[in-house]
């Protein structure tokens, strides 16, 4: 699927069989669907998708499933990464120091929810994050 996506229609994307050395194409899938958003709002919800992704590939056996859902009223777009782990992900205190552990603070930050819910009979579950354009820097969806 390319271009962008219509008000409420979900995009999905297989991600079985993919690592972290496939984040720049899975990103790169993500704004073709998303074409159509202001720069700065495309922009967050990349960054929160990669930060999704990329800890289900660290943290929960691999992920399995992207999907992106737009809203344009009001001005949203939902990320879902379905992975092969049953434990929710926890915001916890960088070290400070050393690469990593800021992630879910930065998910956090960008967006308006966030959470993850059991994907059964999967034994996984879904992470999930709403990234609104109504943040100072972004403009409205077009």
């Amino acid at each position: 699927m390319t271009g962008h996506l219509a008000d409420g229609d979900p995009a999905q994307l297989d991600l079985r069989g993919t690592g972290s050395a496939d984040l720049a194409r899975v990103r790169r899938w993500a704004a073709r669907q998303l074409d159509d958003l202001g720069e700065p709002h495309r922009e967050d919800v990349l960054l929160v998708l990669n930060e999704i992704v990329q800890n289900a590939y660290e943290h929960a056996g691999g992920a399995r499933r992207l999907e992106l859902t737009r809203h344009a009223d009001p001005c949203e777009v939902t990320i879902g990464v379905e992975d092969g782990s049953p434990t929710p992900p926890r915001l916890r205190a960088s070290a400070g120091t050393g690469f990593g552990g800021r992630g879910l603070y930065l998910v956090d930050r960008l967006t308006t929810a966030w959470g993850s819910h059991d994907d059964l009979p999967s034994a996984g579950k879904t992470v999930w994050a709403t990234v609104s354009c109504t943040l100072a820097h972004q403009e409205p969806c077009r």
